[in-house]
């Protein structure tokens, strides 16, 4: 359940014991509920949390000559909406694909690959690639120059079909492009298939040091700490069943 979906729920269950009788357990279900919210906003702990991902690898400036291939992880793209409205609708994590787009400028004899398919079992004909399809045509890139990995529905997927496609060859430099907070896990995977990939961080949601700010974010801040969560279960569960090369993948 989405934690603010759970916080509403007992806040909601709190008030309405505040006129059933049960006011004591009322008064403690929103006491609880409104301390909850307090912490999660003005100690930012998901910022707290996100820090260690998004500072495992650094920007890689200058990338090493040459560049034999660049691989971007979809995830950027709102792909139902793109459907539903007939032009590119993009997630906070657009800077997947806008790098891609500079970095195949930047290396025009370079292979591409764009590996994403769909990961809700209940959304399979809406692909994000058909979304990067039509981004990358606004922005200038010819897709005959992409090769698309549409069937993937997770990282593991991601990286094996990509692998599939590249068919990258021992000694050749491959940029990896995803979200700076996703990139342990996303390296970890692809170094395990023996794909020694240069990692390329986007998507940043914080500037790379601690910073202590007051402020109050309410609720948002539940929801960020929810999935920065699932992301750092999941470094835990990919190395668990032997998925990633170590359990916190780090530059070489």
């Amino acid at each position: 359940m989405n934690p603010n979906n759970g916080l509403l729920l007992l806040l909601a269950l709190g008030t309405f014991l505040l006129f059933t009788g049960r006011q004591v357990l009322g008064r403690r279900l929103v006491t609880v509920v409104t301390v909850v919210i307090l912490v999660l906003s003005l100690l930012q702990l998901d910022r707290v949390m996100l820090l260690p991902l998004e500072n495992r690898f650094p920007i890689p400036e200058p990338l090493p000559s040459p560049v034999h291939g660049v691989v971007v992880l979809g995830g950027a793209e709102r792909a139902r909406l793109t459907h539903a409205r007939g032009q590119v609708v993009l997630s906070d994590a657009a800077e997947r694909l806008t790098t891609f787009v500079g970095l195949s400028r930047l290396y025009p004899n370079a292979k591409l690959v764009y590996a994403g398919g769909a990961g809700g079992l209940n959304e399979q004909r809406f692909k994000g690639a058909d979304t990067a399809k039509l981004l990358f045509k606004q922005l200038g890139l010819d897709s005959g120059r992409v090769q698309f990995e549409l069937n993937s529905r997770n990282t593991l997927e991601n990286a094996q079909n990509a692998f599939e496609l590249a068919k990258p060859k021992k000694g050749e430099n491959w940029v990896l492009i995803t979200s700076a907070w996703h990139m342990p896990r996303a390296v970890g995977v692809f170094r395990k298939m023996g794909w020694s990939v240069i990692p390329y961080p986007v998507d940043y949601f914080t500037s790379g040091e601690m910073e202590l700010r007051m402020g109050f974010s309410g609720l948002s801040s539940a929801s960020s700490v929810t999935w920065v969560s699932r992301e750092w279960v999941g470094l835990v569960a990919y190395w668990l069943m032997g998925r990633t090369s170590e359990l916190f993948p780090r530059s070489e």
